[in-house]
């Protein structure tokens, strides 16, 4: 990290801490790494679906909304393990608290996902049937290779 107080680090050093926070809880954590696959297939598909504008922006102000939160919950959760490493009541609240904000912005994600792709999804039935198992066993396929990736890559130092 660079040396002197947050406030005066450039904004290049900024996007740099930050992305090595990113790729910190990507490394892990397991649920971001869950919600990165599963927002990258809703973006996937909204792509094939062609949403309109105002559709992909919803989603994407979601998607952002829930990473977000678990990159937060990530960090009140390590900040609340260093202050109360004996894990008592009051530190096993705030990470419950902590974990309820992704829950609540999660069930809303789905909600949307719902209201967006639903109509779309009911239009196409037919084909979608046929084409469903091919499709959730690719979507099982990317979880599992992500998962192995992300298992299996050396410890950054």
């Amino acid at each position: 990290m660079a040396s002197g107080s947050p406030s005066a680090r450039s904004f290049p050093q900024a996007v740099a801490a930050a992305t090595r926070g990113f790729r910190h809880a990507a490394r892990t954590q397991r649920h971001f790494r869950a919600q990165l696959v599963i927002a990258a297939a809703a973006l996937l598909f909204a792509a094939w679906a062609g949403l309109g504008l105002v559709e992909l922006a919803v989603l994407l102000v979601t998607v952002g909304l829930v990473l977000g939160l678990e990159l937060l919950n990530t960090a009140v959760e390590m900040l609340t393990d260093l202050v109360h490493p004996d894990h008592g009541d009051t530190a096993a609240a705030v990470k419950d608290v902590s974990a309820a904000a992704v829950l609540t912005s999660a069930v809303l994600a789905s909600c949307v996902g719902g209201l967006i792709f639903l109509p779309r999804l009911r239009a196409l039935a037919p084909a979608v049937a046929h084409g469903a198992p091919t499709v959730l066993s690719l979507l099982c396929l990317m979880v599992l290779v992500a998962d192995v990736l992300v298992k299996n890559r050396p410890p950054h130092g």
